[in-house]
This record gives C-alpha cells, sequence and structure tokens, in this order.
C-alpha cells in the first residue's frame, strides 16, 4: 500500500497545469509534482478523470459464471486464456495473492483514496467560497466511499452480522504514512464507508452538462444518490436502495434506445479464415467502437451517473454459455450490438479456425462499471419485487426494455411478465446479467448468498484443467472446483507483495 501511495504522489498532482476548461483536450504531464494551492488546483486534480475511472479488477470478469472458461475453448483455441483466466475464474487464492496488485483491484482504489485524502487535508486552507469548498469536501467523501466499497467487495467477506468482526480493511483517513495499515474490522469499515457516504450526501452539484457532455466524470447529488443505492441493496436494505435510486432516476433518466441510436461501426474490421479454404469474414462491432479509447466517446453515450469503466487488459470477455442463453437472440439488441460474433477470429484463432464471441461495449477492454440508469431502473425493480410489488417491479424493468428490445417485436417478447413474486425475482435477475454482464455478477452473487431469500443462491462450479502459475495443463485431466454459497473466497488474497512491503503489518485472508 505505501508503494500505491508513493506513486499516487507522482501522477495525481500533474494536472495543475492543465486547465479545467481543457480536461478533455490535454494529458495530463507525468512531470509535473507540484503542492495544490488553490482551488482550482484541486478543481484540475478532480478534473483529471483518468486517474479516476479505470477499475482493473480480474476477479469480478474472470470469477463469474458470466465468463466462459471451459476445457472446450481451450481445445479449440488455447491463446483464449493465460494463467490469469483460471487462477481468478477457480479461485485459487494460493496463486491469486502473486498476482500483480494492479490487475487485483488494490493498488488502484488505494491510489484514488489518498487523492481524496489529499485534498481533504487542505481544501479548507483555500481561499473560496464555503458553498465551493463543501462541495470538494463532499466528493471527496464519496470518492473515499466508492473506493472503500469496490475494495470491500473484493478482498472482503459480504458484510452480515456474522462476519462483522472478521477483517476489513486498513482505515486511511490521512496521508501520513504513520497511520496504521493494520485491518479494522468488517463492522469498523462498513462504519466508515457509511460515514463518507453520509457527508457525500451532502454535495449541492447537481447533475448536468459541461464542454457539451454530461458531468458524470465529477460528483453530483445523482452521482451519489446512485452509489448510495448500490450500497444499501448490497446490505439487502431494499427500501433504502430504492428511494436513492427513485431520487437518481427523478434527477435523470436518459436511455439511449437501441432501435434507433445505435449502429455498426463505420470502420469494418475483416479477418481471411486460411483453413480449410481462404475466407474473409467481417466482425462487427458496436458503433462505440469507432473512436475506440477516446473518453469523449464514452461519455456520450449518456447513461452515466458517475464515469467508471470495468478494464479488461488482455481484452476478451468471453461470454458463458448460460449468459448466452439468457437473451432472446432475435429480438435482444444487447445482443446484436454487444455480442460480436466469431470475436475469437480477432483474437488469433484462425487455424485452426473455432468460432466463439466476445462481448463488447466500447473499445475491447472497457465496459461501464459506474452507477448509471439502467443500474437504478433495475435496482428500483429488484427492490420492488423483493418487497412483494413484483408487477410493479416488472413494470420498471421493462422501461429499460423498451428502450432494448427490437420495437417491432411482438410485446409478449419485449416485456417481462410472470405469475409469482418468486418467478418475477427470477427475470429481474436475469435482466441484470443481460443488462450489465461482468460488471455486477461477483457483487450480485455475494448479497444472493447472503439474504433472507435462499430461493437466489448461487454455487459456482467450474471444470477445467490442472494449472500452475505459468502455463495451463491441457494435456492432463480436467479438475472441478466448486465456490459454495458460504465459502471464504468470496474475499480475494491481498496481493502478497503488499503483505511483503507492509513488513507483515498487513493480514492475509485465510482459507
Amino acid at each position: 500500500m505505501k508503494k500505491a501511495y508513493i506513486y499516487i504522489l507522482f501522477i495525481t498532482l500533474a494536472p495543475l497545469f492543465n486547465s479545467c476548461d481543457e480536461f478533455l483536450e490535454e494529458s495530463p504531464s507525468k512531470t509535473s509534482s507540484i503542492a495544490p494551492e488553490s482551488l482550482e488546483d484541486y478543481e484540475a486534480i478532480l478534473n483529471s478523470y483518468r486517474n479516476f475511472y479505470s477499475e482493473s479488477v480480474f476477479s469480478s470478469i474472470f470469477g463469474t459464471d458470466d465468463y466462459e472458461l471451459s476445457t472446450e475453448m481451450y481445445d479449440n483455441f488455447s491463446r483464449a486464456y493465460d494463467t490469469y483466466q483460471p487462477i481468478y475464474g477457480t479461485w485459487d487464492m494460493e496463486l491469486a495473492a502473486n498476482e500483480s496488485a494492479r490487475w487485483s483491484g488494490w493498488s488502484e482504489e488505494w491510489e484514488k483514496i489518498f487523492t481524496a485524502n489529499l485534498i481533504l487535508s487542505g481544501i479548507n486552507s483555500v481561499s473560496a467560497s464555503e458553498e465551493d469548498k463543501a462541495n470538494i469536501i463532499a466528493e471527496c467523501h464519496f470518492i473515499r466511499a466508492y473506493s472503500y466499497f469496490q475494495l470491500a467487495n473484493i478482498f472482503c467477506l459480504p458484510y452480515t452480522e456474522a462476519n462483522k468482526q472478521e477483517l476489513g480493511l486498513p482505515i486511511k483517513e490521512t496521508t501520513s504514512f504513520d497511520e496504521s495499515i493494520e485491518r479494522a474490522t468488517l463492522e469498523e469499515t462498513y462504519a466508515l464507508i457509511e460515514s463518507d457516504l453520509s457527508k457525500a450526501l451532502e454535495i449541492t452539484r447537481e447533475f448536468g452538462d459541461a464542454n457539451g457532455l454530461k458531468y458524470s466524470w465529477r460528483a453530483s447529488t445523482a452521482a451519489v444518490n446512485s452509489f448510495a443505492a448500490r450500497y444499501y441493496l448490497a446490505l439487502n436494505d431494499y427500501v433504502s436502495a430504492q428511494s436513492y435510486a427513485q431520487k437518481a432516476l427523478d434527477e435523470y433518466d436518459y436511455l439511449r434506445n437501441y432501435n434507433t441510436d445505435m449502429r455498426y461501426s463505420d470502420i469494418p474490421s475483416y479477418v481471411t479464415i486460411f483453413n480449410p479454404n481462404a475466407t474473409q469474414v467481417e466482425l462487427f462491432y458496436p458503433y462505440t467502437h469507432d473512436l475506440q479509447t477516446v473518453h469523449e466517446d464514452r461519455m456520450e453515450f449518456g447513461e452515466l451517473y458517475y464515469y467508471r469503466m470495468l478494464n479488461n487488459a488482455v481484452w476478451a470477455y468471453w461470454p458463458s454459455e448460460e449468459l448466452l442463453g439468457l437473451y432472446d437472440q432475435t429480438n435482444d439488441l444487447r445482443y446484436k450490438y454487444h455480442m460480436v460474433e466469431d470475436y475469437t477470429y480477432d483474437r488469433g484463432s484462425l487455424n485452426p479456425p473455432y468460432s466463439y464471441p466476445g462481448y463488447i461495449f466500447f473499445f475491447k477492454s472497457d465496459i461501464p462499471s459506474g452507477p448509471s440508469v439502467p443500474e437504478m431502473l433495475l435496482i428500483k425493480a429488484e427492490c420492488q419485487v423483493r418487497q412483494g410489488l413484483w408487477s410493479d417491479g416488472l413494470e420498471t424493468a421493462n422501461i429499460l426494455r423498451a428502450k432494448r428490445m427490437d420495437a417491432s417485436a411482438d410485446p409478449s417478447e419485449i416485456n417481462l411478465t410472470a405469475s409469482s413474486q418468486e418467478e418475477a425475482l427470477v427475470k429481474i435477475i436475469e435482466e441484470r446479467r443481460r443488462e450489465m454482464p461482468f460488471v455486477h455478477r461477483w457483487y450480485d452473487i455475494r448479497r444472493y448468498n447472503n439474504n433472507s431469500d435462499s430461493a437466489d443462491d448461487v454455487i459456482l462450479s467450474r471444470t477445467f484443467y490442472p494449472f500452475n502459475s505459468s502455463i495451463i495443463l491441457g494435456d492432463e485431466t480436467p479438475v472441478t472446483t466448486t465456490l459454495d454459497v458460504n465459502s471464504r473466497k468470496y474475499a480475494f488474497p491481498i496481493p502478497n507483495e503488499e503483505i511483503l512491503i507492509s513488513n507483515g503489518a498487513l493480514e492475509q485472508n485465510q482459507y
């Protein structure tokens, strides 16, 4: 963790030489490192969205039933997998502990927490209006709460009455290296998140427009309310979660209509397969692929309250057969625009040819993970169903489906229906997977397995070849690994490099 703190000193202060009006035009200088002294300096730090938006969390990407980890894929296209995928995908905690902190999410989120603490330590000393300072203080508490919640969902057990005294996270509220890095209890960790969230909710900056884009890279009333909805859903507090989701929706509820506002990329992608005969295959990417890594393209999509992206460094989200089976592949436009058929050819499956789709939203690496309008509708719908208003919940979910399903389809294909509360809940859970694959599944399974309704429990199971830290042993007999409902493996290990740097002050998860 100290390594991450030292690193952030060199990157978070770099944007100070950039005008706030040019935050989407210039890349930060990596050689500039001066102490912030004015409101403008702190605004520049917070406007540097590149230091906040990415979430590189391999456990979330590879560790659930949304991801295809199979012997069939390996047998036909071994290049689809490195050892990352089976390590995280079969919950091998011994090997996962030796993986890079960069891909675990650990370093990224602590860097954001450090930045928030840096600003909180100095903002009251600058010359500015009390309202301006109060909004920045609220924003920093939001950033800290958000990152702590991210870390808790990866490295800690789910927050339940039985787990309150389990290991939580180090409590870091300053930038001092002298502050203890011993892990607090889970109860103390969630108390900090709740306290920060309460302070973040004091923000008065409304969600609006800046530089022709929605103000999603900065905290706002809608962003904080939407995060609060996600937070309380994790605690199975359906009344609070629905209330905050509704507040966010009341402020902003834009949905992109996939019938009219989507198209395929203007930049064609062709791959030639040479076996058995030379055949050219055209890959159809969603239109968001045109600009690839340009941030304006992602912000213009218009559905995010807060700009965060799940990042996959290996550029391949392989949707599981189970996930693919949840889509109406004829009428669901999410399948049409985001499931890129023959994507294995793009990643090198040419000889012998093996066709399998890949999930693409923007560029090959990034999927929206920040709170969004679709997420709030689905939170509201689920809360309604769980509180007995299951017909209302389906109506809420159908607001989203009206923008995602082919408008020419029969209404029975567009609208979700059910004959009981139990059936309605299944329909909402499936809709969450269709709308937000990979992004929320780990978070969802953790809460499903720790609520009062055992009907939605998920037991994860994978059958794959043995492997070690450097190679997949594809010639050996496959092994089945199961993740039970109450497994301690729902907390991934802190990277061992961080344990070593702490000289043992950080305690590792026990399995």
